[in-house]
């Protein structure tokens, strides 16, 4: 709990809950100030402190409103609970927050806050900037700074000061401490996002316009055939771009089914019958060891395309006439599913890396493929939807072994029919038909 500092101005005989109000509107006032993206962290700041002033009415829809109502229950509520509530409301607070009088002593310090003034190395850091700061409101400033602590991990600080000034007397003084180090790493994120959305779209969007100005005039009908079927191939470029952006927006936002009980050893086998031509074009051997397991809740137009990202990876970075793998195998009470294959290895700097939107490892490889650099994320949202998780090992040279590790049903009862060890899928090398 917030612990209040004795009040060295009492000889004014001011009731302090209309000075906590202040504070309280300017804190809330500063943070959605500082970033309008986050009103709706602002307004459940304010339900809550609403509900604390004992505020039993329907939540309000807005941080106006929720202002409005703030300052009509404190204004309305001269009972002596008001300060105690006030002070609570400000320890509910997300955000680091001190306060200090007009003559600089320090009143109020939530407990978001108490780490910074008795803490060494970083916190020590934050707890100078916080004094400078106030040192900058109680002149009148309203000031801010960005602090970055290297860690690990790494985090970033937004510290504002503001002046508590009514009627023209200065009050005292605020300062708001808040980490935004996820909301910069999402802004990040959505930067790269953007820019590697922009890359990938101009690449056969710009080899389309290329080509189509090459024809204008071409009278030779072999020259024609050619380009037509460059830009046949990069149109399905960017369709399956547009595809999987979709695919994956979709992912992201979680399932839209209402989750219903999977028979994975199905689903692996029909996505493997899916990828069958692309493995043969290859004269990549395509095997599957399907055990009896039990079976899982979830969606299973997701888990399909997950595992069919699996297969088709695999066999893009498998050299012709290697082999693809894959199987279902229980570990106590999760189902994992294995793809694995003896391509050409991932290395160990990129292993991290490989399931970031558009990131890979070899982008000439991707170009002569026509891969989007989404299957892998894909991957990865699928298995995060269902409870799961991805594992990766690789070796240079040798091959690479995906894992999506998935829940099975909480008691475990249910079981898929026994499924027999099946015979290649695809040809094995030497093989000439079916």
């Amino acid at each position: 709990m917030v612990k209040p500092v004795p009040m060295v101005k009492a000889s004014r005989n001011k009731p302090m809950w209309p000075f906590f109000t202040l504070v309280l509107v300017i804190v809330l006032g500063i943070l959605l100030f500082t970033n309008q993206q986050r009103e709706r962290k602002i307004l459940t700041n304010l339900r809550r402190t609403l509900e604390t002033a004992g505020d039993t009415r329907s939540q309000p829809t807005s941080v106006d409103a929720a202002l409005d109502r703030l300052a009509n229950t404190v204004h309305s509520d001269v009972s002596d609970e008001m300060p105690r509530r006030m002070v609570v409301a400000f320890d509910a607070l997300s955000t680091g927050a001190v306060l200090v009088d007009a003559d600089g002593v320090e009143l109020l310090r939530n407990t978001q806050a108490q780490p910074y003034a008795d803490g060494r190395h970083g916190d020590a850091l934050i707890e100078n900037v916080i004094q400078g700061r106030l040192h900058d409101a109680l002149i009148g400033e309203v000031t801010d700074e960005e602090l970055r602590l290297h860690g690990p991990p790494e985090r970033v600080l937004l510290i504002v000061g503001s002046p508590l000034i009514e009627g023209g007397e200065l009050l005292g003084a605020v300062v708001l401490v808040d980490d935004i180090s996820e909301q910069q790493r999402l802004d990040q994120v959505r930067r790269d996002f953007v820019a590697n959305v922009s890359h990938e779209l101009r690449t056969p969007v710009g080899a389309m316009s290329l080509l189509a100005e090459t024809l204008q005039g071409e009278t030779d009908s072999d020259i024609i055939a050619t380009f037509l079927d460059r830009i046949q191939a990069e149109s399905a470029r960017l369709g399956r771009l547009v595809d999987a952006l979709l695919d994956l927006s979709r992912i992201e936002a979680g399932a839209e089914a209402q989750p219903i009980e999977v028979h994975l050893a199905a689903i692996v086998e029909e996505s493997a019958v899916a990828v069958r031509a692309a493995a043969e074009d290859k004269n990549i051997s395509l095997t599957l060891d399907l055990q009896q397991v039990p079976v899982i809740l979830g969606d299973p137009a997701q888990l399909s395309s997950a595992v069919v990202n699996l297969f088709t990876n695999a066999i893009k970075y498998t050299d012709d006439g290697g082999t693809v793998s894959g199987r279902v195998v229980t570990h106590g009470q999760e189902i994992a599913i294995i793809i694995e294959d003896s391509g050409v290895g991932i290395p160990q700097r990129d292993v991290h890396r490989v399931f970031e939107r558009f990131y890979r490892v070899d982008r000439g490889r991707d170009a002569k493929t026509g891969g989007t650099g989404l299957g892998l994320s894909i991957v990865r949202n699928v298995a995060v939807n269902h409870g799961g998780r991805v594992e990766l090992t690789s070796q240079e040279g040798v091959g690479s072994t995906f894992s999506m590790i998935l829940p099975t049903l909480a008691d475990g009862a249910h079981e898929v029919p026994p499924v027999s060890k099946r015979p290649p899928l695809a040809r094995t090398p030497g093989d000439n038909d079916e």
